[in-house]
């Protein structure tokens, strides 16, 4: 699930091959009808060391994104034969699974955008997207082909685009979070909540690697810390549930609840004058502050849409 707004973006990407149902069941057993709680980190250490190195197998990033055209395609340092005319999307990526500590993207991701309707009025439907990035012969090392899924509204429905604002002073475990809704989907991220152990193993270039030096050496308390970052999508019309997240566990859940800092305070609030632009008012998850970047509702029907927790035509 791929959820861009106007400015934030959110790009979530499971293998299919994943152990959904064993991984489910971690928090499924009789713990779950008996109503405990259990978190994820025990979760995690309920996990064999196999689990633990499939599981770092996935991905997710989010940012912003910035939509330009190239000015001049005859640039010698651009060989690339799909620039003709075509917008140039460049992603800069505020939280990723894939880069650790000391070693985030080398350079924000660029690619080309293709895609055309036959009416040219309304939003394409598919589209492609050709890597900047050329082999020798000038041509996109990369393409991926994209598709809307229904729910989206063609982007011309809802649109929200939140990040957590950073605690002054730090409180453990609250890390950096987005969550961004296109229509009646909506994707989320939680940075990873460190012990102070990233500096253990400086050759790993990435989570994989790093997760499989440190199961190798039996230090699980290192592979769990980098595997805490989360994620998932869902739809707002399930009242705001979770249906695919890198923590299986999570399936079903509100969203809401794996948003908060360390809280079990259901109430979202949002505050801020109907007068002005949504980037003055600030949105209340539990305890958690957040920044609005984007959104295509009033205050009110912000409102609205997180109390009803389902979704309704505003």
């Amino acid at each position: 699930y791929n959820i861009q707004t106007g400015s934030l973006f959110i790009d979530l990407r499971i293998p299919m091959t994943k152990p959904f149902s064993r991984w489910e069941n971690l928090l499924c057993g009789d713990n779950k009808n008996e109503g405990q709680i259990i978190s994820s980190r025990q979760a995690f250490e309920s996990m064999s060391d196999e689990d633990l190195r499939l599981y770092a197998r996935q991905h997710v990033f989010a940012g912003y994104s910035v939509i330009s055209q190239e000015k001049n395609n005859n640039n010698e340092n651009n060989n690339n034969k799909m620039s003709n005319n075509l917008p140039l999307c460049t992603r800069h990526h505020c939280i990723d699974w894939n880069y650790v500590s000391g070693k985030p993207r080398p350079r924000p991701n660029k690619w080309y955008i293709e895609g055309r309707n036959i009416n040219e009025r309304i939003p394409f439907n598919t589209w492609k997207e050709w890597s900047y990035a050329t082999d020798e012969n000038g041509q996109s090392y990369y393409w991926e082909k994209w598709e809307r899924i229904t729910g989206d509204e063609l982007g011309q429905g809802l649109r929200l685009a939140m990040r957590k604002k950073k605690q002054v002073p730090s409180r453990e475990g609250c890390d950096d979070a987005i969550l961004v809704a296109v229509g009646d989907h909506f994707n989320y991220i939680v940075g990873r909540q460190f012990l102070d152990l990233h500096t253990r193993y400086g050759d790993a270039s990435n989570t994989v690697e790093l997760v499989d030096l440190a199961i190798q050496n039996g230090d699980r308390d290192t592979a769990i810390s980098y595997l805490s970052l989360a994620g998932g999508h869902g739809t707002i019309s399930s009242g705001w549930k979770i249906d695919c997240a890198l923590q299986p566990w999570q399936h079903g859940k509100s969203v809401f609840d794996c948003l908060q800092c360390n809280t079990c305070n259901e109430e979202v609030k949002v505050i801020g004058s109907s007068n002005v632009g949504c980037i003055s008012w600030e949105v209340l998850i539990g305890n958690d502050s957040w920044d609005v970047y984007e959104c295509s509702l009033s205050r009110e029907k912000l409102q609205q849409l997180f109390l009803s927790r389902k979704m309704s035509r505003l």
